[in-house]
């Protein structure tokens, strides 16, 4: 015979994010077992992610199938903003209307008959000069490629790019100067990734970035320190420490503002970064992609007391998997301060993880959650706090609550439950579930038994005030709401049996926001099996 009515309630849907690592009924109520195109807001509520729109409407002559690889804000002296970008083999600048920018001669007027091998460039900016007469540089590099300059001819010219060589000088012995990554640090340019000296970082005159001879520049030989054959991949800086990073190992070294005094400060070894685009500096902290998953360089050089987290752990065998099956030069990343979020960025594979970085978990991690139908080829973020995309055809804006136009779907899947009687039927009478949304939403509630991954389905439609408006989706305090928003509870009836349960919550995003705020379960339960 059945018992009394039993209510289980969850007041913080996915507030802890996916776990795919441990399995059973000992996980957590406040993980996911699946989220999909979710965040988890300031407030601890899953919800929606946004979507993207075009912003470009004429793209010159980047063809509408080719995509934007790379994306760079370059900010001139005055503190005017220049989105920059390459694609299809050519260089653009703008964002509603893409301008090719051929690169020049060392005549600086001549086009240069140049091929590009891939698109994949890494940007970075440096003043030449100081004081009122210095003028901004952006540099380009990616290998099998000449390192290229972004500058004018005299402060009333407009920007052009060039090779360093035709503008500027290479190292001295140094025939082909393709470095594959750039970082502008300590007053000077440091570049990395010569095809004919991987294990080797050269470095400019000071204040001027396109210089690579002469007294202020030089070079540093770290083949003999790592070994193996390892290669560096990226270079960054941390707390006034220069950042090296190779495949294999991470190099830490001190007094990078004079390099005539530069020391090594600390070598780990066994953890090195695969992809460069997924070094992201946060202000505090720098994230980067290794082959274990994605990791925090929450260290303390000088008494070496704290280990790197790992932002992933709560889905590393996942993670390592799709990245197993990904071209690894093409994974890109962003870390968007404005919503506190990392971004990873697997195009091939068409699957983003998003890392909520406001608070990490007890055991170090980050709260994930995965994104699908959201597959940019390159992501920057503005100073005026946007987040552009590069996408076929042109330039896309992380903005509103469709993927320019179509529709996608939110999907959130609870642990396994066993409410506290394992071996016991449990029988289902009705769910709610607390849901803040507006305008007219489908609400489809799914639910399982015995870890069979088959679900039974009810769909309610739900009008929401009427009418849809914008809302921040990080602003769901109650006493925030905007006209046409509204927080309802949905009752469904449900039946069927189980010893252990699963409950599941899909939402079609097509205009307008959705979160999920809590979720109520009422059942029976019947004798021991």
């Amino acid at each position: 015979m059945a018992g009394a009515l039993k209510a289980l309630s969850n007041a913080a849907l996915g507030f802890l994010g996916l776990n795919t690592q441990e399995s059973g009924v000992t996980l957590e109520s406040g993980y996911a077992t699946k989220a999909v195109n979710c965040i988890i807001d300031k407030f601890g509520r899953l919800g929606s992610r946004r979507g993207w729109t075009s912003i470009t409407s004429n793209n010159g002559s980047l063809s509408d199938t080719a995509y934007l690889e790379s994306l760079f804000e370059f900010i001139n002296t005055d503190l005017t903003p220049t989105i920059l970008s390459c694609g299809g083999g050519k260089m653009y600048s703008g964002t509603t209307t893409l301008t090719e920018l051929p690169i020049k001669q060392a005549d600086q007027t001549t086009d240069l008959t140049i091929t590009f091998t891939g698109n994949r460039w890494q940007f970075s900016q440096l003043a030449e000069g100081k004081g009122y007469g210095a003028s901004m540089y952006g540099f380009a590099a990616q290998t099998g490629n000449p390192l290229l300059v972004y500058r004018k001819k005299n402060h009333t010219d407009a920007f052009i790019w060039q090779q360093v060589g035709d503008y500027g000088t290479k190292p001295t012995g140094v025939t082909t100067f393709d470095p594959d990554c750039t970082h502008t640090a300590f007053g000077r340019n440091w570049v990395a990734g010569v095809t004919n000296a991987k294990a080797t970082v050269y470095y400019s005159q000071l204040l001027d970035g396109t210089q690579f001879t002469g007294t202020g520049s030089g070079i540093i030989e770290l083949e003999a320190v790592v070994g193996n054959n390892d290669e560096i991949v990226g270079i960054s800086s941390h707390n006034n420490y220069l950042i090296v990073f190779f495949r294999n190992n991470i190099l830490i070294y001190n007094s990078p503002d004079d390099p005539t005094n530069i020391s090594l400060a600390d070598v780990i070894t066994g953890v090195g970064c695969i992809a460069r685009d997924t070094i992201q500096q946060t202000g505090t902290d720098l994230i980067f992609l290794s082959n274990s998953g994605l990791r925090s360089f929450n260290r303390v050089v000088q008494d070496k007391s704290m280990p790197m987290r790992d932002l992933s752990i709560n889905i590393r065998d996942d993670l390592v998997t799709y990245i197993a099956g990904e071209t690894l030069t093409e994974i890109k990343s962003v870390y968007f301060e404005r919503d506190a979020f990392y971004l990873l960025v697997l195009p091939n594979l068409k699957q983003s993880f998003y890392f909520d970085l406001r608070q990490t978990l007890e055991n170090g991690a980050a709260r994930v959650t995965t994104w699908q139908g959201f597959i940019p080829k390159a992501l920057c973020k503005t100073r005026d706090r946007n987040l552009y995309l590069g996408m076929a055809g042109g330039i896309g804006k992380y903005f509103g609550y469709s993927d320019n136009g179509a529709s996608y779907r939110l999907e959130y899947y609870t642990s396994n439950i066993d409410a506290g009687e394992p071996f016991s039927l449990k029988f289902l009478k009705k769910a709610s579930v607390v849901v803040i949304a507006s305008g007219s939403q489908d609400i489809i509630f799914k639910y399982g038994f015995d870890y069979k991954n088959v679900y039974s389905s009810r769909t309610y439609t739900k009008d929401f005030l009427g009418g849809a408006s914008e809302y921040n989706i990080a602003e769901y305090n109650i006493g925030e709401f905007t006209s046409g928003v509204a927080i309802n509870e949905i009752t469904m009836h449900l039946g069927g049996s189980g010893k252990i349960l699963q409950f599941g919550v899909e939402v079609p995003i097509e205009g307008a926001p959705v979160s999920l705020q809590q979720l109520t379960i009422y059942l029976k339960t019947g004798k021991m099996v």
